[in-house]
């Protein structure tokens, strides 16, 4: 056999194994009325912390001359702050811990038109991205979302975030196209899942062409990033969340050559995502620390706000 068949094979064989699915571990038992507090967290937050977001709008459009005129990067504009504070402030009211990895690769990363290619599993993925990604970054989403929660998604089309319809096959290739105008005159950095939807078992599953064509029109550097315990804290198939810790890897940075096609640069970005899914993180367990204790400290003083502001106006 020549030599190489044989790298060919080995190839092969490596990729078979990579596509064995993960088994995660089981997650523990707990008091549901504790994943029902967390539902309501998330619900009163995103009525109350996002209009507070909303409030700074007008502060970007004032400072938005003076950010221009002494170059000062959109990272610090008033709306990507709050956007942030948003994000790492839920997660913390949750109980839910982020450790990061990797991210030392994007320390001195220049901003460029860029590519954000995240494993999908979980409801957090976007939140956890929002507030610790090194690379600001915008996101493309369903445009449906608007009408289901436009307090929120609006919020996101205005911060500069990406509807697209992806029920029409026509509007939703305008859309990327748009997209890739965008990344690439702006040099946004976007993220996207290459899965499209997300995985019910925290396991990756097939791509779908769209990030990919995003990424070569726009003449991007693809970003692979992947999430450990997002799934089995609060995935798709349940609105109550466990508490516990997560993992949010960066990968190192792909550049897509001229040799590259769609199904080249999917095959690659794949196969390192699937080699790090299958690399845990050291000292690392999901449901290691647990607990409602932000959950309650929030609860506690939202209660004891509404009671004030009642009682004040005399409702009480």
């Amino acid at each position: 056999m020549s030599q190489r068949k044989k790298e060919n094979k080995i190839t092969e064989i490596d990729e078979s194994a990579l596509e064995q699915k993960i088994t995660f571990g089981p997650v523990p038992h707990e008091f549901f009325g504790f994943r029902i507090l967390r539902f309501i967290v998330i619900i009163t937050w995103a009525i109350i912390v996002t209009t507070l977001v909303w409030s700074s709008i007008p502060f970007g459009f004032i400072l938005d001359p003076i950010y221009k005129k002494y170059n000062i990067s959109k990272w610090y504009s008033p709306l990507e702050m709050a956007s942030r504070a948003w994000s790492i402030g839920i997660l913390w009211v949750l109980n839910i811990k982020v450790r990061t990895e990797g991210f030392e690769l994007y320390k001195d990363y220049k901003q460029q038109p860029s590519v954000l290619m995240y494993s999908h599993s979980s409801y957090l993925d976007p939140i956890v991205l929002q507030g610790y990604s090194p690379i600001p970054c915008k996101y493309i989403y369903k445009k449906e979302l608007i009408y289901f929660f436009p307090w929120l998604f609006l919020l996101a089309y205005f911060v500069g975030h990406i509807p697209i319809n992806r029920s029409k096959k026509n509007s939703a290739i305008s859309s990327i196209n748009d997209a890739a105008t965008i990344i690439e005159t702006k040099k946004y950095c976007v993220a996207i899942s290459p899965e499209g939807t997300r995985s019910k078992d925290g396991n990756l599953i097939e791509f779908k062409k769209g990030p990919f064509h995003l990424a070569m029109k726009s003449n991007s550097t693809i970003v692979p990033v992947v999430f450990f315990g997002n799934n089995q804290i609060w995935n798709a198939n349940t609105f109550f969340p466990h508490s516990g810790s997560l993992v949010v890897r960066c990968l190192p940075p792909i550049k897509i050559s001229k040799d590259d096609t769609v199904d080249s640069i999917s095959k690659k970005v794949r196969i390192e995502m699937l080699k790090s899914l299958h690399t845990k993180p050291v000292d690392y367990k999901t449901f290691s620390e647990t607990g409602i204790s932000h959950t309650v400290l929030y609860l506690s003083v939202l209660s004891y706000i509404v009671y004030t502001g009642l009682n004040w106006f005399g409702c009480l």
